[in-house]
Order: structure tokens, then sequence, then C-alpha cells
């Protein structure tokens, strides 16, 4: 059951309830994952709170302890520091001090339990120490929190220690809920303050993990039976390693692979900022290469290493996959059924966590990343990690954003255009959690080193006598609207701005124009057509059944299999086109792609910039690209007095800022200016 089917009060004491019964044992059978911090534990702890614990790991919970050195000689003995104790004097003296005159009095099945969880990852321990301002002190503090498989999360503190004498003392505790507004905030505060002292990030707390050599000593009290079922991921742990015989993972860097110089600048600046930025790098420069470069740059630095990939789309993972897999990745892929990857993925995060690996990886898409089972598997890993976010500018939207994990250091993000359009809070906080851009490689510079160059051509289109009363009619309500700030209102005008672009992408002579520039080519291969919603049949139409040229479509509608088939088909000349929508805007390489003709624009810069790097991609023979924008402008003979026109001015502002970013980096730069100059003129915006 889920903890919010769970119902306690605000308020507990060892009084009036029983905190084992009535809050522990009930919290820890329906949760994933518990984090405390506690002044004080014992192993006797978990025999009264033996049925909690025990559903616990049979759910394959994980927990994780950070707690002061103050421990029983029988306790100090299951979790002893090893190396890290040996070689740091000052935890040793504290240890010593607060164990000698201890005496070893919890039972031996007990401390099995307890040497069992250590070493199946589903307790891990560590020991804090204040220091600094706090020197000579105790850590002292008593709180927890309780997270379930939905995210959900109920967070405590209060008196009460994990102790068999914290359930005999008069002690309280008060109880938080995550879904209780009132509460919410309270929670988020106990799950960065344990974050902080897991991390170690805390200034006045110096947090000691357990070393590999401690563990070993533990693995000596176990006896031959575990007190709660074999977990599923040790059994496939062991399974693999008596049937597959191969080496590790470990991030290289290919033979075949030779960085250019922006790229390695790229790495140097993400690395002089702490291994935390952006990429604002053209499309088709290489940002895969240069960011999983940068990853095996990290991994040489740090001696382990977990990878998160976050990308837009399915079609994204397979693509990321090939290219990882040739600098030695073995990523798991986490998307679609969780059932294909997240016991997987659990299992990596223990063995990595346990550093019986020192590398692994997993590609997902943005949608999974944000889900609560991926977010619950984030939440268990431990440092070193990297958070690699392509497209990054998807993730700065209001759900996305609220679902980055704090506690993964390193962070690299990558998007030619990372700044969400009309969105100035998303852009702010993806910039504010990834860091700011540390690298750009524009594509004016882009253009000869790992782009072609292109000619650009922009046709206008007029609009047809009908087109031209409905634009008028939805200008002038435009008009009324656009300085309105009710709510009901600006979702009114968006309405009309969307029906307003919708009908200048999907104007009715844009095909008498494309049948005009088809006609004129003596020869029709490799080239895309881009196609507003609704507009595709007729393009496939005009260009398949008319003119007798081999295009099919590209959409959201057809296969991963089927694109890829589309895809060959096209780069080997089988297919002359490709009809497609939004679907080739982001991620599909199509570096064959000569011409392009663009029937439905956009203004906003991240859908134009992507559009035209996916046609300008180098390939064998490529020399140019081409580019024929087919653009509907509103009437040039609108009243400059009437209503609609200063709104409409604001408009034209934007379509020419995309028009400029197209025509200045082209080889026909002042050709393609002159045809939009009395457009321009009209609406006084010459300075363009």
């Amino acid at each position: 059951m889920p903890l919010r089917s769970l119902t306690f009060p605000n308020v507990m004491d060892t009084s009036s309830a029983n905190l084992i019964a009535d809050f522990f044992i009930p919290a820890l059978a329906n949760a994933s994952r518990y984090d405390r911090g506690v002044g004080f534990f014992s192993s006797g702890w978990l025999r009264i709170a033996a049925k909690g614990m025990v559903e616990f790991a049979a759910n394959s919970g994980q927990a994780r302890w950070v707690t002061s050195p103050i421990l029983s000689e029988a306790d100090w003995e299951a979790l002893r520091i090893g190396d890290k104790a040996r070689t740091n004097p000052d935890l040793r003296d504290v240890l010593v001090q607060n164990v000698k005159d201890l005496e070893q009095s919890l039972e031996t099945n007990t401390l099995s339990a307890l040497a069992w969880m250590i070493a199946d990852g589903i307790l891990t321990f560590k020991l804090a120490v204040p220091s600094n301002k706090l020197d000579g002190g105790d850590f002292h503090d008593k709180f927890g929190v309780f997270t379930d498989t939905n995210s959900d999360q109920v967070s405590f503190n209060g008196s009460y220690n994990e102790s068999i004498k914290g359930t005999r003392n008069y002690e309280s505790i008060k109880i938080f809920q995550s879904w209780e507004p009132v509460f919410s905030n309270l929670v988020e505060a106990d799950i960065q303050r344990f974050e902080r002292l897991w991390q170690n990030h805390d200034p006045n707390v110096r947090v000691f993990e357990l070393p590999e050599a401690a563990r070993e000593q533990i693995l000596k009290l176990r006896k031959d039976e575990r007190p709660y079922p074999e977990p599923e991921w040790f059994k496939q742990r062991r399974l693999r390693q008596s049937t597959l015989n191969h080496k590790p993972a470990k991030p290289i860097i290919p033979s075949h692979v030779t960085l250019r110089d922006y790229q390695e600048k790229a790495i140097d600046a993400w690395f002089n900022h702490d291994c935390c930025g952006l990429l604002e790098m053209a499309t088709g420069t290489g940002k895969t290469i240069t960011s999983l470069a940068a990853s095996t740059r990290l991994y040489e630095r740090e001696k382990r290493l977990a990878v998160i990939i976050a990308v837009p789309y399915q079609h994204l993972v397979d693509q990321w996959q090939e290219e990882a897999s040739a600098f030695g990745y073995k990523p798991i892929l986490a998307y679609q059924n969780k059932s294909s990857w997240l016991e997987n993925l659990n299992h990596e995060i223990i063995e990595y966590n346990g550093r019986y690996r020192n590398f692994i990886s997993v590609i997902t898409t943005h949608s999974t990343f944000i889900s609560p089972d991926f977010q619950a598997s984030m939440a268990r890993l431990q440092s070193p990690s990297l958070l690699l976010a392509d497209e990054v500018h998807h993730l700065g939207a209001e759900r996305s954003r609220q679902n980055y994990p704090p506690h993964i250091p390193y962070r690299l993000a990558l998007s030619a255009t990372p700044n969400r359009w009309f969105d100035d809070l998303g852009t702010a906080v993806l910039r504010t959690y990834f860091g700011e851009t540390v690298f750009t490689f524009p594509l004016e510079q882009a253009i000869g080193v790992s782009l072609t160059p292109y000619y650009y051509y922009p046709h206008l289109v007029p609009l047809t006598d009908d087109e031209m009363a409905e634009y008028e009619m939805l200008s002038v309500k435009i008009a009324r609207l656009i300085n309105n700030e009710d709510d009901e209102k600006q979702e009114a005008l968006k309405m009309l701005l969307i029906r307003r672009a919708n009908l200048l992408n999907t104007a009715a002579n844009k095909l008498q124009v494309l049948s005009e520039l088809i006609d004129k080519e003596a020869h029709i291969e490799h080239t895309l057509f881009y196609c507003a919603p609704g507009q595709i049949d007729e393009v496939l139409q005009l260009v398949g059944w008319e003119k007798g040229i081999l295009v099919d479509r590209f959409t959201a509608e057809e296969s991963s299999p089927e694109r890829q088939r589309l895809l060959s088909n096209f780069a080997n000349g089988i297919l002359q086109a490709l009809a497609a929508m939004k679907c080739l805007d982001e991620g599909v390489d199509v570096p064959s792609t000569r011409t392009a003709y663009f029937l439905a624009s956009s203004s906003n810069p991240r859908e134009f910039v992507q559009r035209r790097g996916r046609i300008l991609r180098k390939a064998p023979g490529k020399v140019h690209s081409i580019i024929h924008d087919l653009i509907a402008v509103p009437p040039v003979a609108l009243d400059k007095d009437s209503p609609a026109f200063h709104a409409e001015r604001s408009i034209i502002r934007r379509e020419l800022y995309r028009f400029k970013e197209f025509a200045n980096p082209a080889l026909n730069k002042h050709q393609a200016l002159d045809v939009i100059w009395d457009v321009a003129a009209h609406y006084g915006l010459m300075d363009f």
C-alpha cells in the first residue's frame, strides 16, 4: 500500500502510543526508501521493529542512516570503519572514546540480520562528526523521511532515537505528509537537510563512509540463512557472475574519434566550471560526441562514475545508445514498460553503491526521467554521478523542473537553443540547476567546419481574398486583447494567435508556389518538405501523385522501425523526398538532405534553428544546402491607423527575426534580404 493510505496523527509520544507498532512498522512496510539522521543507533532497535524491517527488506527497500559514532561494542564490530578510521585519527579517537566502556548486549541473530542487510545494500550507514564551529560536540539530530514508490513522503522529527531505550523514555515525534500543502515545505526541508549531510556538504559536519574493508568484516557475522527472502537483484547478480565472462563497462574515447579543437575547448570549459554547465552548440556540431568524451574524462578523474543520460524522444535513446556503446558504455535503456528496465537499474545502482561496479549508465527519455519510479531509483544513487541532459530546454517545463535530483553533483546540459520560448521562469530554473552556458559554438562558426554552407530563398506567398478577410478579422480581435491581463482574456488571445498562425502556415497559395518551384527543378532528390499539421496530405498529393516524385510521410504516427526504414531509403536514394512535421525538429539525423522546402514556419527560435541544423549536416559529396522558405505575409495594405496595425507590427517583428536568422549566414544574404524589404519598410522595421 502507498504511504498515502496510512493515517498518522501530527504528534505521537511514547506515553500515549507505541511508536514502533503505530508508526515505524506501518511506515517501513509501505516505504521504498527510509532516510534517517539520528544521534544514537542500536541494532537492538531492528529486533523490536523486525516486522516492518522484514517487509521493507522483502520489498527491496533501501535505508540510509547518518548517525553519530556513539555505538555499542557489538555494533562497532558490525559497522567498523576500517581503512578510513585507521587513516583518520580524529574519527578513530571519537570512536574509541564512545565505545570503550560499553558492553556487548545484542543478540547474535540481530547482528546477523544487520550484517546481511548492509551486505545487500538494504541498509547503508555513514558516521557524522561535528567540526569547525561545532567541533567537540556530538551529532545529535533526530529526523527521518519515508518515501514510497509514488514519491509520496512522510517526514518526522523529535526526540526519539533508534534504540531500545528510546522506546522506554518519554519521547515524542512530529509527523508531516508531503501531500498535505501546509506540511509540504517542511517535508522538503527535511529531504534537503538529509541530502546535505549524506553528500558531506554541511560545512560544520564531517560525514564518513564505511569503507569496503568494513563490509568484509561485517560479512563474517552472517548466518547460513537470511532473516528475510533473498533479494531478487542478488540472485540476478549471482546468475550474471556465473554465466557471463566479460569485462565490466568502462568508458573510453574510441580510437576512431578525433575531437575537433572546439570540442576540446568545450570540455575544458565544463571542467573549469566544476563539471556543471551548459554547452550551447549548433545542431550538427557533435554535441553527443563532446559530452561522451567529457564523461569519459570525468571517469578518468574520479575513477568511478554513474551516468544518467536524459533525452526527449524514444528514437534518441537508440541513437545515444549507438554512440555511447562506441565509448565503452553498456547502458540500461529506460523507457516504455518499466518491467523491462527498473529491476536491472536498481540492481546496478546497488552494485555501484556497494563498489561492485565502478561504472554504470542509463539512457532514458525525459518523460521517464521525471516518473516516480525512475526518481526513486535515482534517489538511491551515490556520488560520483553525472546527469547529462540532451535538448535540455524540454526539462525547463513546470512538471520537469520539479524533479531535478539535488544530490547529483555533476551536470552537463546540451542544446543549440537552451532558452525557453516565452518562459523566462523555466529558463531561469533550468540554468540555476544545470549552470549557465560555459561554451558556445553558434551556427555561423560551424558553417564550413562541421556544417555545410547554404543558399536561402524566401518566397512571399499572398493570401487569398477569403484568407485576407479572416486574417484581418483575427487581427482586430487580437488587437483588442493584446494588453488585457485578465486570465480568461489571455487564454482567448492565445487561441486567436494560434488560429492566425495556422492560417498563415496553411495558406492555400503555398501549394501553388511549391508546384511552380518543383517544376523549375531538373531533378528532385534528398529533399525535405516541412509541413504544418493538416497540410501533409495535400503536400503528398501534389508532390507524389501530381509530380510523380517518390515521397513518403515521416510523422509521429510511424513506428520506430518504420522511421528507420524511411530514413535509410531516403539516404540511399530509394525515396526522393520526405514530407515531415515536427518530429524531424530534434535528434533525427538526415545528413543526406540537399534541399528543404519550409511550408510551415515558426517564430520559435528553437524550432527554426533545429530545422535548419538538420539540413546543414555534412555528408559525402554534399557541397552546400538549399532552403526554400514559403512565407505567407499579411496584407501590406493594412491601414496604419487601424486598431490591428500596432499589434500586427510586433508579430511581424518576430517573423523578421526568424527571417534574419536564416538570411544572414546564407551565401546569398543580400539577395534574400531584398525579398522581404518592402514588408519591413511598411511596418517601419527596416533595422530588423
